[in-house]
């Protein structure tokens, strides 16, 4: 199974040279050679993600695109498998919900807490420095959608950064947590500073969006707002990042904050929720499909089907379309909670 997967994906590359080698941007060689360097799982996983993102987009790589997104489904199936065979890495942990979120930040800044006041998880909580020593991840609600979100061992510890580092790679945002009575800016800085030199790029406030999976949307969050002498430090948190970051602040203990946190979350998440909608039935509004923010009318039918590529005549839209049902083309962008109804041949 293995050796057929990596078979099929140089078959891919096969395609891509001889069809459109002037397309080929060097960013994509590099990807290329480091998806065939890559020896974990995990490694593989995020190597392929880097190599689909360097694909220029437009007809003649849709195909392409499609198929060697089924095959990183497929690796990272296989890298679940392992791990729940117990042949696996056990610092990977498997996406589940809308994004995984991961959370960043030093000893005792309240990660842990954090984790169990916006999810079903159930972290140990303790004043010594590193209580957690093993991803934890819990699952945290938005309105229709979860979010997962995983707690990590503190930054700066040898014996974790390395597989901590990895995990950063592949989650689709991070929460920096800072404890705001505790110089907050120098926390932020030396987080910023060990995630770019781990060659984690952060996304800035009106930055163009990137397909790399090595660009984070970040929020900082000011943590312990109960302490009546974090106050000023909160303040001066907000004049020193807030025009580069959302910055959230809150307290786990008084629980002041959460709500705002879990919709910021979603609003720099870049993904939407859309519906679909059989003709002559209501829209089923109980399961969303998630994409990515961008997406196309046709990346959506890849999604739900790999036959309606072909078989779709025309497509109505409610929501974001100028009246509803409005007819669209398979390139238009689809914005959040738009319903969609195929008409097939």
């Amino acid at each position: 199974m293995w050796l057929k997967s990596q078979i099929d994906i140089f078959k891919n590359y096969f395609m891509l040279y001889f069809i459109m080698p002037a397309n080929l941007p060097p960013e994509y060689y590099a990807a290329e050679k480091q998806f065939r360097e890559a020896i974990s799982p995990q490694e593989k996983i995020y190597a392929l993600e880097e190599l689909i993102a360097t694909i220029p987009k437009h007809k003649g790589t849709d195909k392409l695109r499609a198929d060697m997104r089924r095959k990183l489904s497929q690796l990272r199936e296989e890298a679940i498998k392992k791990k729940k065979s117990g042949k696996g890495d056990i610092y990977t942990v498997e996406k589940q919900g809308a994004a995984q979120i991961a959370l960043v930040g030093f000893a005792n800044s309240g990660k842990s807490s954090l984790l169990k006041s916006l999810t079903n998880a159930n972290p140990v909580i303790a004043d010594y420095p590193v209580s957690t020593i093993m991803p934890l991840a819990g699952m945290m609600p938005f309105e229709d959608i979860q979010f997962q979100l995983v707690d990590l061992p503190p930054i700066g510890n040898e014996s974790t950064d390395g597989w901590v580092s990895g995990i950063l790679r592949v989650a689709d945002m991070l929460l920096l947590i800072i404890d705001i009575s505790e110089d907050p800016d120098i926390q932020v800085e030396l987080l910023i500073e060990q995630l770019e030199n781990w060659k984690i790029k952060l996304i800035k406030k009106n930055e163009p969006s990137s397909d790399s999976s090595q660009d984070k949307p970040i929020i900082l969050v000011a943590n312990k707002i109960d302490l009546l002498e974090t106050i000023e430090d909160s303040e001066k948190l907000l004049k020193s990042f807030d025009y580069l970051f959302p910055v959230v602040k809150i307290s786990t203990i008084k629980k002041d904050g959460l709500e705002e946190l879990r919709r910021t979350i979603f609003e720099n998440s870049r993904i939407i929720r859309v519906y679909s909608k059989e003709p002559g039935k209501e829209p089923d509004k109980t399961t969303p499909f998630i994409l990515p923010s961008g997406s196309t009318v046709l990346e959506l039918a890849e999604m739900i089907h790999k036959d309606f590529l072909s078989n779709f005549k025309y497509v109505c839209i409610w929501g974001s379309a100028k009246f509803g049902g409005q007819r669209v083309q398979k390139d238009y962008i689809l914005h959040d909670k738009d319903i969609v109804e195929y008409h097939l041949k």
